[in-house]
C-alpha cells in the first residue's frame, strides 16, 4: 500500500470500506500521516466513473437540474464573490471541474473572461443547457497541454479526486501566467465532525475521494509542485444546522443541505466560523 504523497509503503488501515464501495479501504501513511483511498483507481476506471457521473448518481440518482441549481446557490454566490473582489474582468480565468456550469454562468453574465474544464461527459452535456461558456474536455494529466496561459485557475472540491496530485499541479503551473494565482478548495480532514461523530466519519469516506487533505499535507504538495506564496485558510462550507442534523438524525441532508441559518440566528454561524 503505497502513499501517493511521499511514496512510503508503511501504512495502517483506518476504515475497511467506504460508503459506496466494499472493495476500497482508507489508509493512513505512517511516515507523512496522509490519509487516502486504497486501491487508487486507474486512469481508465476514473474516466468511466466520471463520464457516467457516478459520484452524483451514488448520492442522488434522480435529482433534477433545478434541484442541483438550488443546492449550489450558496456555493456559487460565495465563490463568485471571492473571485470578483480580487480579479479583473479582463483577466483570463479557467475553472477546472466546472460541473453543471453554474459558476461559469454567473461569471460570464457578469462580464468575466472565463472558460471551464470538465472531464465528465454527462456533466458537459448538462452544462450546455446552463451556460454559453466554452467548456473543454482535456485531461490535465497529459503532457504539452496547449490551451494558453491564465491569470487565474480555480478548482473547488476537485484536487481530492486527482490520483497524482503533484503531476496535476505541475501541469497547471505550465498554463498559469508567471504572476498568476491558483484558488483551491478541498475538504479538511482536520474536521471535528470526523473526530466526534462516528456516523459522519463513515459517510465522509467515499470511492470518489482519493485524498483526505490536511492543511499541512496540502501545503507540502503545493511546495513540491513548485508553488510559493501559499496562503491556507479555513471556512465552513455547511452551516451549523448540518452539524446538528448529523448529531441528531445521523444522516446527510441530500436534497436540502443547511448552508447557513436564517436571519436572526446568523450570530451563531459567526461564532462557529471563527472557532
Amino acid at each position: 500500500m503505497i502513499c501517493v504523497i511521499c511514496g512510503s509503503n508503511t501504512s495502517k488501515i483506518i476504515a475497511n470500506k467506504v460508503r459506496d464501495s466494499l472493495k476500497h479501504k482508507i489508509i493512513q501513511c505512517i511516515k507523512c500521516s496522509h490519509v487516502q483511498l486504497f486501491p487508487v483507481p486507474s486512469r481508465e476506471e476514473d474516466k468511466k466513473f466520471y463520464d457516467n457521473n457516478q459520484q452524483e448518481k451514488n448520492l442522488n440518482p434522480s435529482i433534477s437540474l433545478q434541484e442541483h441549481r438550488k443546492k449550489k446557490i450558496i456555493d456559487t454566490k460565495k465563490r463568485f464573490e471571492l473571485i470578483s473582489k480580487i480579479y479583473k474582468k479582463n483577466d483570463r480565468i479557467l475553472e477546472i471541474g466546472s460541473g453543471h456550469g453554474f459558476l461559469l454562468e454567473k461569471m460570464n453574465e457578469s462580464g468575466f473572461d472565463v472558460i471551464g474544464l470538465e472531464v465528465s461527459k454527462e456533466r458537459r452535456k448538462i452544462s450546455k443547457k446552463v451556460t454559453k461558456c466554452k467548456i473543454l474536455n482535456i485531461n490535465l494529466m497529459d503532457k504539452n497541454i496547449d490551451i494558453g496561459k491564465f491569470d487565474l485557475i480555480v478548482f473547488f472540491q476537485v484536487l481530492e479526486h486527482i490520483s497524482d496530485s503533484e503531476t496535476f499541479l505541475k501541469n497547471l503551473k505550465n498554463i498559469l501566467k508567471k504572476k498568476g494565482t491558483l484558488i483551491i478548495e478541498v475538504p479538511n480532514y482536520n474536521d471535528f465532525q470526523i473526530e466526534l461523530n462516528t456516523t459522519y466519519k463513515k459517510w465522509h469516506f467515499q470511492n470518489a475521494h482519493i485524498h483526505y487533505f490536511t492543511p499541512k499535507i496540502l501545503k507540502k504538495i503545493l511546495q513540491k509542485s513548485g508553488f510559493n506564496n501559499i496562503k491556507i485558510m479555513g471556512m465552513q462550507r455547511y452551516g451549523i444546522g448540518n452539524m446538528f442534523n448529523w448529531k441528531i438524525n445521523k444522516k446527510p441532508q441530500l436534497h436540502s443541505p443547511d448552508f447557513e441559518f436564517e436571519e436572526g440566528y446568523q450570530w451563531i454561524e459567526k461564532i462557529i466560523n471563527n472557532i
